[in-house]
């Protein structure tokens, strides 16, 4: 149960010194003097009783696509396309074009201009007949259309860091498929080496393809669909009469793990086909109906934690392949893997002193600029990536590593002055840019074995 007393304080540092590994954890409950104690707020509780999915559909009609349910964003003018979707499955909700998102309480704070204790308190007269009503009627319509039910009322969502012994192996397995079918799919290989991706990252990343059929088959033989399901990479097909076979949730998809520990943790698979519209992990789908990036579902894990926990300098970067990339610059590089990231998740930068941001250039990317900088303060160094493009386009032509690394440079503020009269003094400059930053900003060595970048 989490029970907060009062907002955070204005003013208060970024960063808080932590005694564990695991930054996400919940605070325990602010406890102020006996004088000035207000009345504590049953947070999950609140949650459980008001349905994201319905307190939505009181402001803002609602239709499903997927596994979210879509309508208009009442933040800004939304009539041409709409672009707020509600995920009942992780009780949040994102718009994908004003980058605004978070739970329930942080919609009717939006919604009706109100702070954290009178958006709760607002929610806390709403529970009538009229909101039981049209809960069911939201679930029927999903029923209907062949969509799955929300998850049960006081159902957790699940934190991938915390798997059990069961979980764990079936995830190495799911991720030994994957890599299996990489290797054996020319087309989605050849995808991958075409985004600028060295085979020794590949390999090293543990990316793979989901082929729609090779591990439901798999675990069909040897046991462990029930599991699967429960962790999401498998899924009925609708309206099942139990006869037809579970579907891979991932299919058709280059997939990336979060590993942890040398383990996958986590799994997001990238569609190959770029008519999609470029939109974060849990939604933004394009004229095919299915999303560019899809995640497994829950408390989405930061990709790239272990090469970035306790690290002095630090890059983020916003999309899956542009952190990909870094990697293949041997950069110090984690993704929150689109936009958003709450302030509360960001403990593992306590020891950072530089975090470099390379978000797109686009509306949603500046204003992520912006964000960062209020949660961290000094610390944040936003990049000017040119022209709108992300980090794995400017690697992907001419030149775009040299630009790249001279833009970090500058962001550092130390732009060397040797070389200056040099005849190739652009290409001198760029490699020292390369050799300073790199040895700066880069995580442990890989495993003994590993190719370097260079015999990529």
């Amino acid at each position: 149960m989490v029970v907060i007393a009062a907002p955070p304080t204005a003013g208060a540092p970024p960063f808080a010194p932590t005694s564990g590994a695991d930054a996400t954890a919940v605070p325990a409950p602010t406890r102020v003097p006996t004088a000035s104690r207000t009345a504590l707020i049953d947070v999950e509780a609140l949650k459980r009783a008001h349905p994201i999915e319905v307190e939505i559909a009181r402001h803002v009609d609602l239709r499903p696509v997927g596994r979210a349910l879509l309508g208009t964003c009442p933040f800004h003018d939304d009539r041409s396309h709409p672009h707020l979707y509600v995920y009942a499955d992780t009780q949040s909700w994102c718009c994908y074009r004003c980058s605004a998102g978070g739970d329930v309480i942080r919609f009717i704070e939006r919604l009706k201009g109100l702070d954290f204790r009178g958006a709760c308190a607002y929610l806390g007269g709403q529970h009538t007949a009229q909101h039981t009503a049209q809960h069911t009627a939201l679930h029927r319509a999903g029923a209907a259309a062949g969509h799955p039910r929300p998850d049960r009322p006081g159902r957790r969502e699940r934190r991938w860091d915390r798997l059990g012994l069961d979980e764990q192996v079936l995830m190495n397995t799911a991720a030994a498929i994957y890599q299996h079918c990489l290797w054996r799919d020319a087309r989605a290989l050849e995808y991958v080496r075409a985004r600028g991706l060295p085979d020794w990252v590949i390999r090293a990343c543990g990316l793979g393809y989901a082929d729609g059929h090779t591990l439901e088959a798999y675990l069909r033989r040897r046991g462990g669909l029930r599991l699967a399901e429960d962790l999401g990479l498998l899924r009925r097909p609708g309206r099942d009469d139990g006869t037809k076979p579970l579907r891979e949730f991932l299919a058709g998809r280059i997939v990336v793990p979060e590993i942890r520990g040398g383990q996958p943790i986590w799994f997001i698979g990238r569609a190959m086909d770029d008519r999609h519209e470029n939109h974060e992990t849990h939604g933004g789908r394009g004229e095919h109906g299915a999303p560019k990036y899809l995640g497994l579902p829950g408390e989405r894990p930061v990709l790239g934690y272990e090469r970035a926990a306790g690290r002095r300098e630090v890059l983020l970067c916003e999309g899956v392949f542009d952190y990909l990339v870094a990697v293949a610059w041997r950069l110090a590089a984690w993704s929150p893997c689109g936009t958003q990231l709450p302030p509360e998740r960001l403990g593992f930068l306590a020891r950072a002193r530089a975090v470099y941001g390379a978000f797109d250039g686009d509306d949603a990317g500046r204003e992520a600029n912006e964000r960062f900088g209020e949660y961290l303060g000094p610390r944040w160094r936003p990049l000017t990536l040119p022209n709108g493009i992300d980090l794995n386009d400017l690697a992907c032509r001419p030149g775009g590593r040299d630009e790249f690394f001279g833009l970090l440079a500058a962001a550092r503020g130390d732009p060397p002055a040797a070389f200056a009269n040099h005849p190739d003094h652009a290409e001198c400059l760029a490699a020292r840019h390369r050799t300073a930053l790199t040895r700066r900003i880069q995580p442990e060595p890989l495993p003994t074995g590993a190719p370097s970048a260079d015999h990529g």
